[in-house]
């Protein structure tokens, strides 16, 4: 039971947050700061109390990603309140900078150029140029983007981001709230790149009891709003979650209704009548339903209202790739750029996926924030790849690189040396700023050297930070 005046996980992140914010902005080994923020993110996704757990004097080094260092922090903030290195950083730091500390998914270096550029100093300034516009058409729509999210307490948040919080969820409302079935809907199930809410569909005798027990997710969770069928909560991870409660014989009709999308609804409503006005025991399963009015069931994926209630009636669903399906990997870092595994240990990991071949693309060298790597080591790859191949079996190992595209359209290696790859993936990483018709000429000058092979992440784009 959590007490009165305790802690949230969502408390104990933010300080954590705030901290590598702060040690990032006094240039700290960068990735003792990457190792904080991470912190910060699991400890957001828990479903225990760590509250609770510090007081129980669990072992908070038996968990992911906290060491002995951040183990103590947390302890510090849960005994105190408060925490020191924090403090101290703050009280050094200029009044700008220990205003910005206070809102933990702000970017302080970018944020304080806004400041420079607009002439303001404090958070509630920004936010007023925020919302005058001025930010995005002084600074980019980017950079806006990135303010509004850090200033926003509930977000949006990226499906694979979403996958551990899901599963943290659910566990939670089968062990401790009462609930005999549970499924994660809405934009997750739909598979969704960016999931507005978190949505899941309970089986529960008491649904209002289901809801004071779920208030204690992560130490304690609020209630936003709900009734007798639906509840939603701001959890600690930034997003709302919603449950939608599916009464006995209802499961198939309600797992649908969450699942979405409206346009699919809408859709599928012109075959069946309203949704609402159906006998909901009828249908056992979704399948139950989709059958019954002549469709083949229709993969929660395709869900999104284009044609798929056609193709589902006439029998002509395509067949989704699943993971079964895939044969290697094109496009992957080591250590020797900026990955987080040496070459070794990531065949060994494809081939335990029954992967065939992964390709090796490490970062070229003018991607320098990346440890890109020089041409004098990359014929040590190559060499080292050639080794590696004619001692394993079961995977074979591509010998590539994830070459840069210069401003100019010329590619970051020698022609000399990218004959010896595989295969290249070409990428931009700079000079977003270049026109469109620059832009363009710049990628086909790229296109037009023969070792071109594949034009990596094409948009450029960077889901919630980069449109």
């Amino acid at each position: 039971m959590t007490q009165e005046g305790a802690l949230t996980n969502a408390d104990i992140a933010d300080r954590l947050a705030s901290l590598a914010q702060l040690m990032a902005a006094g240039k700290e080994n960068p990735y003792k700061v990457k190792a904080y923020q991470r912190a910060a993110a699991r400890i957001r996704a828990f479903s225990e109390s760590i509250d609770e757990l510090v007081h129980e004097e669990a072992d908070l080094t038996g968990f992911p990603g906290i060491g002995e260092a951040i183990a103590a922090c947390i302890r510090e903030i849960v005994t105190t309140g408060t925490l020191g290195k924090l403090e101290r950083l703050r009280a050094g730091a200029t009044p700008e900078l220990a205003d910005i500390s206070r809102f933990p998914r702000l970017d302080p270096k970018r944020v304080l150029r806004v400041y420079k550029k607009l002439g303001i100093h404090s958070v509630d300034a920004l936010r007023q140029k925020l919302d005058a516009g001025e930010i995005e058409k002084s600074l980019g729509l980017r950079l806006a983007q990135h303010i509004r999210q850090g200033l926003t307490e509930t977000h949006a948040m990226l499906l694979y981001r979403a996958d551990d919080l899901r599963a943290s969820i659910e566990d939670f409302l089968l062990a401790r709230c009462g609930t005999r079935r549970v499924e994660a809907a809405g934009d997750y199930r739909r598979r969704v790149e960016v999931i507005e809410d978190l949505a899941f569909v309970v089986e529960t005798d008491d649904f209002t009891s289901t809801l004071e027990k779920f208030g204690r997710l992560g130490g304690r969770t609020p209630l936003v709003t709900s009734d007798k069928h639906e509840a939603v909560f701001a959890v600690s991870a930034g997003i709302l979650v919603r449950l939608r409660r599916a009464a006995p014989g209802e499961w198939g009709l309600a797992l649908i209704a969450c699942t979405g999308s409206k346009a699919h609804l809408k859709k599928l409503s012109a075959v069946t009548g309203p949704l609402k006005t159906l006998k909901t025991s009828e249908w056992p399963d979704e399948e139950a339903f989709y059958g019954h009015f002549g469709l083949a069931f229709i993969e929660p994926e395709l869900r999104e209202g284009y044609d798929e209630v056609e193709r589902a009636a006439s029998g002509a669903l395509p067949r989704l790739v699943t993971l079964k399906d895939i044969r290697g990997e094109l496009h992957a870092h080591s250590t020797s750029s900026d990955g987080a595994h040496s070459i070794e240990q990531m065949a060994e990991a494809a081939r335990s996926r029954g992967y065939e071949y992964i390709g090796m693309t490490d970062h070229s060298p003018s991607l320098k924030i990346a440890n890109g790597v020089t041409v004098e080591d990359l014929w040590k790859q190559i060499r080292f790849i050639d080794k590696l191949n004619a001692r394993l079996s079961g995977i074979r190992v591509l010998k590539s690189a994830e070459v840069d595209i210069l401003a100019d359209g010329t590619l970051d290696y020698p022609d000399e040396l990218l004959r010896e790859l595989d295969y290249t993936v070409c990428s931009i990483h700079s000079h977003f700023g270049l026109n469109r018709e620059q832009q363009t000429e710049r990628v086909v000058r790229a296109m037009e050297n023969r070792y071109f092979n594949i034009l990596g992440h094409a948009t450029g784009r960077l889901l919630l930070k980069r449109p």
